[in-house]
């Protein structure tokens, strides 16, 4: 096989001939090439050089390096502002975008957003909202925006040797807007950026990426027809005059795409979950789905139950847990199951949802379907994460409902958001935990907190801000199960008659609780702290096991009217698990309490609920 290549240029057109000789045949192929001027070259998009939607240096079409050196972020580019420089943004004599000032005022958060992303569009920076906090009216009272670049690099991959690439720079650029006399005002503004910037290739920013419902119909109607996704971004760009004049990439067709196919019903995974609801529902009348379509015939979000979750949530709907951090599916849609606890103390399945987005809209849509499946009997009380767009729509459909977040979710946070302080292994990670663990009242709280705050100067920290400011919503095989309970009993290890009550009704998962209590009370030893009419304030001295080594001494507060036998203790168990504690039975002992009085007996923990 021998190659001969040779080519010759007229105007605009380069035209390459290969002649291929195999065997005795002889084959000319021949390749036109669009040759354009250095100055007028546009960006192509490729298979292995599309961005990957992050903000770090935009892509080059080209296989030659030599000819997108000028599309490169560089600091010393011409034409481009340098790093640690800010200045007014010049498109044309007649289109100038104001530096950002303090005193700038906007009347609404998409009025200074939209400004904000423009400005660093012309500059050549991507934006991201930082931090936001919303008023009891749900409007923005502060909000913070940021380069794009800021904040620190996270290696996300356990091969060091092959890290991923970043595009964080740690920029401080960013303004602060305070909302006063019903406008937001800047308050701080840092226009100086540690990086390159690139105006030439602000499209490619992810904040600056929209495809439009117009186009979205298109792709739609395309793909439909059969036409190729690639073909289609083809057309829109000799439609829009260009690649520079569309507002997304070639990639970003190709998710919607992908995810449009998923969601389609018909003879796939969609239309499979319809026919197998349709059969379930007609074994048994009860189960229950609602199904969420778009008008192009799309499932957004669908949301099922089977019958044994709807009568299970009569007795055990008082405290419900909701999480959508369950993402593991082809579908790409979150997974949104409701989960109780039964009186065994184990976890059930009260409804589930899978959800095509994490927005306001969705999330009241899934709560109404719930309710509705419920028959429109809300929980007592809901615990999830700290999503804010969840808040919002649970502060909608379950106006009465408490609403909690979940501390295990916010511990977990814990080290990502504070690890990087030198003093977090050294005395501030104990300081929080002291302040979660170890305080009683509202004024202990306050106490430990400022202490840590001032201690190791976490004034600016804002994860802490945004949770302080939310502290008020701080928390902490079945069948098999109710066999044992009706057909084995455990033994009383005292002679109390209120341990005999517990053995009577409760389970034996739940008893097995209420004994570990009745055995505390040996070592305790109420003392009268002062006296007001018919309450009494009791101090005990107790221990609390540390790393199961370790012991340390805590005093617990039991206020007990002895008109009705009430009792509250400052450690909360019975309030949080509905157990109740030793030290109220140990006041009890000191008072001959024989009879403990109803409100402590709970129906959820009882083994007689018929099931």
């Amino acid at each position: 096989m021998r190659f001969v290549g040779f080519g010759f240029c007229t105007g605009l057109y380069v035209m390459y001939s290969l002649m291929v000789g195999i065997g005795t045949g002889l084959y000319v192929m021949y390749i036109f090439v669009l040759a354009v001027p250095a100055d007028k070259q546009k960006i192509v998009d490729s298979e292995d050089n599309r961005p990957d939607g992050g903000e770090t240096e935009a892509p080059c079409g080209s296989p030659r390096a030599e000819e997108c050196t000028e599309d490169r972020p560089s600091p010393m580019e011409p034409g481009d502002d340098s790093a640690e420089k800010s200045q007014n943004v010049q498109v044309d004599d007649d289109d100038t975008i104001e530096e950002p000032k303090s005193g700038m005022e906007f009347n609404s958060f998409e009025d200074l957003l939209s400004y904000y992303k423009e400005y660093g569009k012309k500059c050549g920076f991507g934006v991201m909202t930082k931090r936001t906090e919303r008023g009891e009216d749900e409007s923005v009272r502060y909000v913070t925006l940021a380069c794009a670049r800021g904040g620190k690099a996270r290696n996300r991959t356990l091969n060091v040797a092959n890290p991923r690439p970043t595009g964080k720079t740690e920029c401080k650029a960013k303004i602060n807007a305070l909302r006063q006399d019903g406008v937001l005002r800047l308050t701080t503004v840092h226009n100086i950026h540690n990086h390159g910037l690139s105006p030439k290739k602000s499209r490619f920013f992810r904040c600056n990426r929209e495809v439009s419902d117009a186009v979205k119909r298109v792709l739609d109607t395309n793909d439909l027809a059969g036409i190729r996704t690639n073909k289609s971004y083809g057309s829109l760009v000799v439609g829009a005059g260009g690649f520079e004049n569309l507002p997304f990439l070639e990639k970003d067709c190709r998710n919607y795409i992908d995810k449009a196919r998923h969601l389609r019903l018909g003879a796939g995974g969609a239309g499979a979950l319809r026919d197998y609801f349709l059969r379930m529902q007609y074994k048994n009348p009860e189960f229950f789905y609602m199904m969420d379509i778009d008008d192009e015939g799309r499932l957004k979000n669908v949301f099922w139950a089977d019958p044994g979750s709807r009568v299970a949530y009569q007795d055990f709907g008082d405290v419900v847990t909701f999480d959508t951090t369950y993402l593991t599916n082809r579908y790409g849609m979150p997974f949104a199951p409701f989960v109780g606890v039964n009186h065994h103390g184990q976890s059930i399945l009260l409804g589930a949802g899978l959800i095509s987005s994490e927005d306001t809209e969705t999330f009241v849509w899934l709560f109404e379907t719930w309710l509705q499946c419920m028959d429109g009997m809300a929980p007592k009380a809901i615990i999830t994460d700290q999503d804010r767009v969840m808040k919002n729509a649970i502060a909608i459909v379950f106006p009465k409902t408490q609403h909690r977040f979940c501390l295990w979710h916010i511990l977990k946070k814990v080290p990502e958001k504070l690890g990087s302080y030198s003093s977090y292994k050294t005395g501030m990670k104990n300081a929080l935990m002291k302040c979660v663990y170890d305080t009683q009242l509202v004024d202990e709280f306050e106490k430990c907190w400022d202490e840590l705050i001032n201690t190791y100067n976490l004034h600016e920290n804002a994860w802490l801000q945004s949770l302080y400011v939310e502290r008020e919503h701080w928390i902490e095989n079945e069948n098999l199960a109710d066999f044992q309970s009706f057909n084995a009993t455990i033994p009383c290890i005292s002679r109390s008659p209120i341990e005999k009550r517990f053995q009577e009704l409760y389970t034996n998962a739940k008893f097995k609780e209420v004994q570990q209590q009745v055995n505390g009370i040996i070592d305790l030893n109420p003392k009268l702290h002062k006296s007001e009419g018919a309450v009494k304030t009791y101090m005990v001295e107790d221990e609390v096991i540390i790393l199961e080594e370790f012991t340390k001494p805590v005093t617990h507060f039991v206020n007990f009217s002895g008109e009705d036998a009430v009792a509250k203790c400052s450690c909360g168990l019975f309030e949080m698990r509905g157990i109740l504690c030793r030290h109220i039975l140990a006041v009890f002992r000191c008072n001959d309490i024989k009879f403990l009085p109803e409100m402590y007996i709970l129906d959820r923990w009882r083994k007689d609920i018929k099931r």
